[in-house]
Formats: C-alpha cells, sequence, structure tokens
C-alpha cells in the first residue's frame, strides 16, 4: 500500500521553495502578534479606564478638602478682625483684652496654616487634573479653567470697625456668612472642573 501511495505521487514534481515555509511562519507570526497586540491593548484600556476613574474619585476627595478648608478659612479670617476689634474695645478690662489679643494672634497662626493646606490641597488638585487631562488627551480642554483659580483673590474681612462690643457678635455671624459665600463662588470652580471629568 506504502508503495501504491508513493508511485502516485511519485511523476510529480516536488517545490520545496523557501517560501512555502517562510510564508506560514510570517503568517503565524503576524497572527500571535495581532492577537498579542489586541491583549495588549484591551489591558491598557483597562488599566486606563481603572486609573480614570481612580483620578475622578482623588478629584473629588480634594474638591472635598478645598471645601472644608475654605470654610475654616473663612472662620479664622474673621475671628481674628472679631478677637482684634475685641481687644481694643475691652480696655476697661486688660485682663479680658489681652485674652482677646492674644486670641487674635491665635486665629492668625491658623490662618496661615489653614491657606498653607489650601495651597497644597490646590496644586494636588492640579495635578490631579493634569494626569487625568492626559490620560484622556484633552489637556486644552482642562488648561483655560485654571486661570480663575490663579487670579482669584481671597475675599479680605470686615475690620468691625463700626462695631461696638454688644453688637460685634452679630457682626462676626454676618461676616464670616458673606465670606462663606464668597468662597462659595471660588469653589464652584473646583467643582466645574471636576464635572469634566467623566
Amino acid at each position: 500500500m506504502i508503495d501504491c501511495i508513493c508511485t502516485q505521487y511519485a511523476d510529480k514534481p516536488v517545490t520545496n521553495s523557501i517560501w512555502n515555509v517562510i510564508i506560514p511562519i510570517i503568517i503565524g507570526a503576524f497572527l500571535a502578534y495581532l492577537a498579542q497586540w489586541r491583549v495588549e491593548n484591551l489591558k491598557n484600556n483597562r488599566d486606563r479606564n481603572k486609573r480614570k476613574n481612580e483620578l475622578i474619585a482623588l478629584a473629588w476627595g480634594k474638591t472635598y478638602m478645598i471645601d472644608f478648608l475654605l470654610k475654616a478659612l473663612a472662620m479664622y479670617k474673621t475671628h481674628k478682625k472679631y478677637y482684634y476689634r475685641a481687644s481694643v474695645l475691652e480696655i476697661a478690662s486688660p485682663e479680658d483684652a489681652k485674652d482677646s489679643f492674644d486670641k487674635h494672634y491665635e486665629k492668625g497662626q491658623e490662618q496661615r496654616i489653614a491657606e498653607s493646606k489650601l495651597a497644597e490641597q490646590i496644586a494636588e488638585f492640579f495635578k490631579i487634573v493634569i494626569e487625568y487631562s492626559a490620560i484622556v488627551n484633552k489637556t486644552e480642554k482642562f488648561k483655560p479653567l485654571f486661570n480663575p483659580i490663579y487670579e482669584y483673590a481671597h475675599p479680605k474681612p470686615s475690620n468691625f470697625e463700626k462695631e461696638t462690643l454688644d453688637s460685634l457678635v452679630n457682626a462676626l455671624k454676618v461676616e464670616e456668612e458673606r465670606l462663606n459665600v464668597e468662597y462659595k463662588n471660588y469653589l464652584k470652580i473646583f467643582k466645574d472642573i471636576q464635572h469634566l471629568m467623566v
């Protein structure tokens, strides 16, 4: 039977060209590379989406911290001015005046700490947004939104110069609320940027 098969193909010429070997190898290598590229592409897309979601979450966390620090800053600013005015109005009682002035100094220190922490949180927020914009290839979309943050002039609290010792507490509440409203407008810039991160 083997002789029969051999004699059947014996009259056909054998063409063992090198291309008969190389072409299947090239096609096999190309298909293997294509499959590997597809797997890597899917993995990279998955990793990119995971990182985008992480950055969105981090940005929300920074926005929350910025909101918290802005409220604290409004409080420290107004309380600093409040205690200074109280120290001036309490001249009749030197002990109370000194206590109020010490609190004025303490609130000034706390204000500087809050401003420093706020600056750190804003810098980290920028870093997160810039990394996000690089991942989604939309850096030009976010850059103009940073300008209002850079150019923001923080509101100054009242000196309470017209207030008496009796009206000072109510004036403090009104002034702190005014600063909080101004800072809510500032915070809106961060939230607008945040909403673009989808």
